[in-house]
């Protein structure tokens, strides 16, 4: 699928780098890996000049478009007056004014250069001050590669998970300590029930729930309606600590992200991708009740770059472009049509499925019914859908091949883009269903 200049550039990569990547998500395979040459707007163009419509944005930081000229310029000019210092400078204040500003809800935050940093962090700071090892997390859930959430992400094999009523917990990946898991509990996401079995048993025992209150890392299943207000009400019950992983969600779903869309506040939020448009920044976000456990000392948190003038530019610039609320205006209408006509696909091919998730990020799931957890995600056809993924860009559109990676949309997309992206999906799926990789497609009767 690649030209020959950019196979020559992934060549080179592989000589330099692991796979030809700095992110093992960024490999798709010896023939399939990508190298990009440059973004504009909602587009990314490889090394031979071939241009994409770009669903993936980077997995999901760019919500203007790329090399938006506000935020480049802000960036541009924070260069130049030096960026790291050792101490606080004047823009790490003006960011933070703003994010809280836009935040509404929490009282004081902190910067970071990574969502792993801020979830690590946060994560710290919770266990910390209230003096417990155990947290909650749910199951398909990924709050970054740092050994002590790593398990039972997105992509565990349901099948390894053991009972949904007492899950078992499934490392992500070698090199992590068994006994790190000890300190950890799975729950299936959407459960109230046993959310509330699970605290009656270990609620005195438990630091913190870390959850994504959109699970954004399997195909952006929505929270059914008391299931945030159930675990806020819980972990003020048993005094835990009720962590938004908003990594995603943040500044996409809206400028106050999952906390407005869903009305249920954390205790603490972590924030990034979105937050710079595609630079480097994160931030761990507050209330009063926990900023004594970094201000009475004893809890670490660190970072030589946190705050450094070139990202505190791009968190302020960015914020300053969505603000006035005609970015999101945009979003959500791009979103909605989008993923009304992509229903209406799969429903015209008579195939069973469903488009799941928000305007601004969302999946498509093929198969019987509608999933609320991770392990409906079982249910899903990744064969028929990622090879229509692979023939839409064969086309010149660019969704990531995994379904678990929602489609992101930003502020640049066009009523053009749409009509592109709408038509190659309808014909990539036309082709794949006539082929013989579908023999076995959930088929409506």
């Amino acid at each position: 699928m690649r030209g020959p200049v950019t196979r020559e550039w992934f060549h080179r990569a592989k000589r330099v780098l692991p796979n030809g990547v700095s992110s093992g998500f960024r490999y798709w395979g010896d023939d399939e890996t990508f190298v990009i040459d440059r973004g504009l707007g909602g587009h990314v163009f490889d090394m031979d000049g071939n241009e994409y419509v770009d669903y993936q944005l980077g997995f999901g930081p760019v919500i203007l478009g790329h090399a938006d000229p506000h935020v480049c310029d802000a960036v541009a000019a924070a260069a130049t007056r030096g960026t790291t210092f050792a101490m606080t400078q004047k823009a790490e204040v003006e960011a933070a004014e703003k994010v809280l500003n836009a935040l509404q809800w929490a009282d004081r935050l902190r910067f970071t250069n990574s969502g792993t940093e801020a979830t690590m962090g946060a994560l710290r700071l919770a266990r910390g001050w209230g003096a417990r090892d155990l947290v909650l997390k749910f199951e398909g859930g990924y709050h970054g590669s740092h050994d002590g959430l790593m398990f039972t992400t997105a992509g565990a094999p349901p099948e390894y998970l053991g009972s949904r009523l007492r899950p078992l917990k499934l490392a992500s990946s070698s090199g992590i300590p068994e006994t790190v898991k000890d300190h950890i509990k799975t729950l299936p996401y959407n459960d109230i029930e046993l959310a509330e079995e699970f605290f009656a048993d270990h609620g005195r025992e438990l630091a913190a729930v870390i959850v994504e209150p959109m699970a954004a890392n399997f195909m952006g299943v929505t929270p059914e309606p008391g299931f945030l207000e159930a675990l806020r009400r819980l972990c003020d019950e048993y005094d835990s600590v009720l962590i938004f992983d908003e990594v995603k969600t943040g500044f996409r779903l809206g400028l106050g992200g999952a906390v407005t869309e869903y009305g249920v506040t954390p205790d603490i939020g972590t924030y990034a991708k979105a937050l710079g448009n595609g630079f480097p920044v994160a931030a761990i976000a507050l209330n009063d009740r926990l900023v004594e456990g970094w201000e009475l000392g004893g809890i670490a948190q660190t970072g030589t770059y946190a705050g450094n003038g070139m990202s505190m530019a791009a968190a302020s610039a960015t914020i300053d472009r969505l603000s006035d609320g005609t970015v999101y205006d945009r979003i959500r209408q791009v979103g909605t049509s989008l993923m009304a006509g992509l229903q209406q696909s799969l429903d015209g091919h008579g195939l069973a499925g469903t488009v799941v998730g928000h305007p601004s990020m969302f999946s498509v799931f093929i198969g019987a019914g509608r999933p609320t957890e991770y392990r409906d995600v079982a249910g899903h056809d990744s064969r028929v859908y990622d090879a229509t993924i692979m023939r839409m860009i064969d086309f010149g559109v660019m969704p990531c091949p995994d379904a678990l990676e929602t489609w992101f949309v930003c502020g640049a997309h066009t009523d053009e883009d749409v009509e592109i992206t709408l038509d190659a999906f309808d014909r990539a799926l036309g082709e794949v269903l006539s082929s013989p990789i579908a023999a076995h497609t959930h088929r409506e009767e």
